[in-house]
């Protein structure tokens, strides 16, 4: 109806420099969000600048922050800051993430281990509770986090990445029933084999450690892969708009594979 009022569409995306999260942004651009994108790459700028480009949306719908996503103190300022320029926020999508070095766990430092812990467990938990706090004072939203296939199958040489996103996908199942009363919808995505440079970095280290090229490592993710390839980008930002929009308004709690068949669940 002409007197209907559109519905906002105010998001937060962290790990937004490239990869995944560049491609969520782009699509939630494409379709009017106003996007705060946030990563701990100064990159992150170049990546905005990028994208208004491409898309020629308003220059005020995009806003670019430098964030370490295992600060409270800044994951919390950047949240209050989306609200008070966008007047509130509808969707959260947890997305920065860190691969780490592939090694085995009894030679994984221990610093290594509190780095991927703190940017992909710790940095979820706490987009998760400062944009959920919001959410739920006005009654509506929606949370999306990136998990990925080694939490739901764990992966040798990756068992700290493999526990942290399977934690990930424990957070978000729990906090789904938390937030349903009022009104919030949460849900996961778990990527498989994904075209970004940290899957790039990750076939390297394993090729080295196979003593195989890059583009053998790449042939054998190939054939693992029913489909035959690697996810895009874009591909992300999709299922991240299916999950935002109202066509997904009766799903909540549920965690999505985009990994090619590989895992199947």
């Amino acid at each position: 109806m002409s007197g209907d009022i559109a519905k906002p569409k105010r998001a937060f995306v962290t790990g937004a420099a490239r990869g995944l999260g560049e491609g969520i942004v782009r699509r939630l651009a494409q379709d009017g969000w106003s996007v705060l994108l946030s990563d701990i790459n100064p990159d992150i700028h170049e990546t905005r600048a990028k994208i208004l480009a491409d898309t020629g949306i308003s220059p005020e719908k995009l806003i670019a922050a430098e964030q370490d996503v295992a600060c409270a103190e800044r994951s919390a300022e950047l949240v209050e800051l989306a609200v008070a320029r966008f007047g509130g926020l509808d969707l959260a999508v947890a997305n920065a993430g860190t691969g780490g070095v592939e090694v085995a766990l009894v030679d994984l430092e221990l610093e290594e281990f509190e780095h991927i812990v703190n940017v992909n467990y710790r940095g979820v938990f706490l987009t998760c509770k400062y944009a959920g706090r919001v959410m739920r004072a006005q009654g509506s939203g929606n949370i999306i986090t990136v998990s990925s296939i080694f939490g739901q199958e764990p992966f040798p040489r990756v068992a700290t990445y493999s526990g942290s996103k399977a934690a990930v996908i424990a957070l978000t199942l729990a906090f789904a029933l938390e937030m349903a009363p009022h009104n919030i919808r949460v849900n996961t995505i778990a990527p498989g084999y994904m075209a970004t440079e940290m899957q790039w970095e990750g076939l390297r280290q394993r090729a080295a450690h196979a003593g195989i090229s890059f583009e053998e490592e790449r042939q054998r993710v190939w054939d693992l892969v029913p489909l035959g390839r690697h996810g895009k980008p874009e591909e992300m930002g999709a299922l991240v708009a299916f999950l935002a929009s109202d066509e997904a308004a009766y799903i909540t709690g549920a965690s999505f594979g985009l990994a090619g068949g590989v895992v199947r669940r």
